[in-house]
């Protein structure tokens, strides 16, 4: 008789560690746990950490502000000087008007941008992990919502602190003009933010990015004003005027942190969960464009609307009748896409104005001008070359269109350099109206007209550059660790834009426009399109 098999001897149990639940005879951990593993305080981390944190912030802060003092010290003698060759005789404009106009434009703006980023919410890893966990959310989302007020203050007192360094002091003393912008500016930055905080906590991600279009289209009105003041010569502005509008503003932005600051921190709770992931997901697209240098991604993250793209009805069939090939299939498209993105257009139209503006103002000398035309002309012409830079991105899309790579990016070029054209033609005139030139107003539109051309072949050049490569190591340069690819994504576009813009400096220092100038702004247009056009082909051949 076979005796019964023997059964193994039992293993001893196994001491488990780092584990919570009824495996391991411990407890759930509570909300309140989580937040505290995930976040720890300076506490937890040890006085050294604090202090070394908070030693590196002021230090960088310090050495950013000695920097920015000094450049601005500069550019304020300059510009209050005036340098020879300036704007005299031409039209002039008060700066202490422009100062206030452009500093509350680029606040508007600012507040716009943070609007449809979402002034509350966590970045996309946290957002997916702790909305679905039955948290507290006020505990994740006030400790955002005070270093974002933070640095909205911080920001609205470094454009103030700029406001009131360019502005003319002859009886008040700097020190006290200096503060009192910082102080005004970080109190509507801080207001500003909280304001759009209690937006998408009451009425969600849309009312908010709707908050942004209203506050672009403000930001539109001011360089309007400014540019009609300009054209209506107001040199001067009364003290009580100015004195009046500014404190009006102190009082409102005080208001608005007396009755929203306590009431946010405290209903921060309540934002929705579509708001949170709608900001997670555009500061992830964001911070990505960051990465890749690349601007028109970033504005492409700031501007889109939260719930996509609207649907407009309306007949599209017999719409474009001369629509024959594939090159004229694509001609339509891109005209469709171009008149469906007005914020585009004005955009565009904005930095148009913006040189004049400057030029009226601060009586800067030719060359600044020049300078300001280029800056201009490339950021308004990469403005409008979204087609140019989906074909760069989807090289797939576009060799299924039926067109050759040789063609596509003519075509692309076509509505860009019609709409950059009429800018350079009314731009170009302004920015000369400025100076004490002669010449008649045809022969700088004409050279504007060109010149607008040449900035749209920079901005195709630039629109199929390379991405930096971020899968290489990184290039230590004494500026930090940069991807390589970098600097060529950087200078890629703007070098020709440079480049035509030489011609508009040569006119500029002459104070007219003879006809052997047109003719080499001509050539060198022809050129930029040259260039930009075989560019273009090189790329979309590489691609395929």
């Amino acid at each position: 008789m076979t005796p019964p098999p023997v059964p193994p001897p039992a293993r001893p149990p196994v001491p488990v560690t780092g584990l919570v639940g009824p495996v391991a005879d411990r407890p759930l951990p509570s909300g309140r746990e989580l937040v505290d593993e995930a976040a720890p305080s300076r506490r937890l981390r040890g006085l050294r950490a604090a202090v070394t944190d908070a030693y590196t912030v002021a230090l960088e802060i310090g050495i950013g502000a000695l920097l920015l003092l000094g450049v601005s010290g500069r550019l304020r003698q300059a510009l209050q000087a005036g340098a020879a060759g300036g704007a005299g005789g031409g039209t002039r404009l008060s700066e202490a008007l422009m100062a206030a106009g452009l500093a509350l434009g680029l606040l508007l703006l600012g507040l716009g941008m943070l609007a449809r980023l979402g002034p509350v919410g966590l970045d996309l890893p946290r957002t997916h992990w702790w909305l679905s966990l039955p948290v507290e959310r006020g505990d994740l989302l006030r400790p955002v919502l005070r270093r974002r007020t933070v640095a909205g203050a911080g920001a609205g007192a470094v454009v103030g602190l700029l406001a009131a360094w360019i502005t003319p002091t002859a009886t008040t003393p700097l020190p006290l003009v200096l503060g009192l912008g910082a102080l005004l500016g970080a109190v509507c930055g801080a207001a500003g933010v909280l304001l759009l905080a209690a937006v998408v906590i009451r009425a969600g991600a849309a009312a908010s990015a709707r908050v942004g279009t209203v506050l672009d289209a403000v930001a539109l009105a001011v360089v309007l004003a400014l540019t009609v003041a300009a054209v209506l010569g107001v040199e001067a502005v009364p003290p009580g005027v100015g004195l009046g509008a500014l404190g009006l503003l102190a009082l409102l932005g005080l208001l608005v942190l007396l009755a929203v600051g306590p009431r946010v921190p405290a209903a921060v709770a309540r934002t929705s969960t579509p708001a949170l992931r709608t900001a997670a997901a555009r500061l992830g697209r964001a911070s990505g464009s960051v990465l890749q240098v690349d601007v028109r991604e970033f504005g492409r993250a700031v501007a889109a609307e939260p719930s996509g793209p609207r649907r407009r009805r309306g007949r599209v069939g017999g719409r474009y009748r001369w629509v024959r090939t594939p090159e004229s299939a694509v001609l339509a498209a891109d005209l469709t896409l171009l008149a469906r993105q007005p914020r585009r257009l004005l955009t565009a139209l904005a930095l148009g104005l913006l040189p004049f503006v400057l030029v009226a103002g601060t009586g800067a000398p030719r060359g600044a001008a020049a300078v300001l035309l280029w800056l201009a002309g490339y950021a308004a012409a990469t403005s409008l070359s979204e087609p140019a830079r989906g074909q760069a991105l989807a090289p797939a899309a576009s060799r299924a269109l039926g067109v050759s790579t040789a063609t596509l990016p003519l075509v692309r070029l076509v509505p860009v350099a019609l709409v950059m054209m009429v800018w350079g033609a009314l731009t170009l005139p302004l920015v000369a109206a400025g100076f004490d030139v002669g010449g008649r107003f045809v022969d700088w539109a004409c050279l504007g007209a060109l010149a607008g051309t040449g900035w749209a072949a920079a901005a195709l050049r630039g629109a199929v550059r390379p991405d930096p490569d971020l899968s290489r190591p990184a290039v230590s340069t004494a500026m930090g660790a940069v991807p390589p690819g970098a600097v060529a994504a950087v200078t890629t576009g703007p070098d020709v834009g440079l480049l035509v813009t030489l011609p508009v400096l040569l006119a500029l220092l002459a104070r007219a426009v003879p006809e052997q100038l047109l003719l080499g702004q001509l050539v060198v247009t022809a050129v930029a399109v040259a260039i930009a056009w075989g560019y273009a082909a090189h790329r979309a051949g590489a691609e395929r």
